[in-house]
Parts: C-alpha cells; structure tokens; sequence
C-alpha cells in the first residue's frame, strides 16, 4: 500500500513517557521531532501529527512547563497527562495507543532524543516501499558513534560486560551485541531486537501484537516485543530514521533501576530462554 496525503494512516500518533524529564533536553526533542513532522507533512506523506506525553512522576507538571512545550510544537498536537501511580513504561505507552484511535502510524520515543530533520520523511518513503514491515528500529547516533537501534540476542556475559561499562571498543561481545558489524547504511529486515528508545509502529501492527507486555515494569520490553515482531515477519532496520540518543547505562542511574534491570532480565530470560 503506497502512502497518499489524504490517507487516514497517515495520521501519526506520537506516546513520550515523562519521569522527571529536564526541561532543556526534551524541549530539543519536541522542537526536533516537530520539525520532522513538518518536514514529512511538507512533502506530502504525513497529515496531522498528535502527541500524548505520559507523565509518571510524582507531582504534575506545572502550567508554565506544559506551556513551553506546547509552545515549540508547531505540526503537533500535544496532549498532557499525569499519573502518578507509574504503571511502567510499556504500560503507558499502551495506554497511550488506546487513547489515539484514527491514527495509523504509532510513534513510540523517548524523551531524550534528537530527530534528525528528514528522519520521518524517511521512514515514510521505506514504508511505503515495504508494504510487509510493520515496525521500523532507527540509526541511533551516540556518544560512541553511529549504530543500528539493534541488538542481538543478549547473554548474562555480554549484559555484565556493559553492566561494568565496558565499550563495544573494548569487547567484541559487546560490540557483537550491538549490531556494530552490520553495514549501518543498509536496512535489515527483522533484526533480532529492537531498541525500544524509538519505534515506529503501523498502528494495526502494534495492535495486533498486543503491545508492550506489562509484566516488565522497565526495561527488556522492548526486547520482548521485537521478537513477536521479529517471528511475525513485521519488523526492519531503516537507517533513514535517524536519532541522536543520549539515555541507557540502567547500572549509571541508581540503585532503583538497576533493580528494575534485574527484575525484567530474569523475567525475559525465563521467557525467552537463558544465554550464558
């Protein structure tokens, strides 16, 4: 199915999940990830955009901070929610999904991304072109370089390596894991695993697969749903959406979410099987 601007699956539908988010940092992402939108809608291939920011932090935001948001976002409808009982990341951005019905493309990011201007464009065109992908992983640009939003199929090994902070320079089970051998100009359809700091989803995929697995409260359900992603044929690597990603290193933020790590690694592997 090729995309026309008049199309209702080019609504785009956009789910960020706030937890005590600073200011200067996301409002790069929302002015970036606006500017693509505008950029897209210029070219024909994208109608209207809305956002929902999930806010699970303990207080809401203020009107002033929410005013600034809004106030960078130009192509975009933003909408505001908080919920401070934090259900956990995949569950809000399922609950997110449920509030934006009419859109065909479900955008899922974090806030801590830059979109590089002709990233949506690009995203686009590859899935006018593959009718068959469902969900695309991006290029993610790093403070090491540039790789796929991919991983392969992690081992308690290769997880402890980069748990201690050792670089895909230094180990080449880390930089294995990291897809760094694959030829980041080229798309590769249904990688392994999936970054889940940007996913661009046909929303019938997402509904389809049932979303994020709610059992992981943080981390590896991503992982989870790149592989029904992955068996379902529904998944591909497009370089052309392209992202500058500052977050990850779970074991550089505290002892809390290195709990969280633990928790939904045991989890993933029980379900997915245990690599040593």
């Amino acid at each position: 199915m090729a995309f026309k601007p008049d199309e209702q699956a080019l609504k785009l539908a956009v789910s960020i999940v706030l937890w005590g988010q600073e200011d200067e940092a996301f409002l790069r992402t929302l002015s970036t990830l606006d500017r693509a939108c505008a950029h897209a809608r210029a070219a024909g291939l994208l109608g209207a955009a809305r956002l929902v920011l999930t806010d699970h932090s303990p207080h809401t935001a203020s009107a002033e901070r929410i005013s600034r948001w809004k106030q960078v976002c130009s192509a975009i409808e933003l909408d505001y929610l908080h919920d401070s009982v934090n259900p956990g990341f995949g569950a809000g951005h399922n609950a997110a999904f449920g509030r934006l019905d009419g859109c065909g493309l479900f955008l899922v990011a974090n806030p801590d991304l830059e979109f590089s201007e002709d990233s949506l464009l690009g995203a686009l065109t590859f899935f006018a072109e593959h009718p068959d992908v469902g969900v695309l992983a991006p290029l993610l640009v790093e403070d090491d370089g540039e790789r796929p939003g991919c991983f392969r199929l992690p081992s308690l090994r290769g997880l402890f390596l980069r748990w201690l902070g050792v670089s895909a320079s230094q180990s080449q089970r880390v930089a294995s894991y990291e897809c760094r051998d694959w030829d980041i100009t080229q798309p590769v359809k249904n990688p392994p695993l999936m970054s889940g700091c940007c996913m661009l989803f046909r929303s019938e995929t997402f509904g389809r697969l049932g979303g994020f697995d709610t059992g992981y409260f943080l981390y590896f359900e991503d992982f989870d749903l790149s592989l029904r992603a992955g068996k379902a044929g529904f998944s591909a690597y497009c370089p052309a959406l392209c992202v500058v990603h500052a977050g990850g290193g779970a074991s550089r933020k505290g002892t809390r979410h290195q709990m969280y790590f633990v928790r939904s690694a045991w989890r993933f592997f029980n379900a997915h099987g245990w690599r040593w």
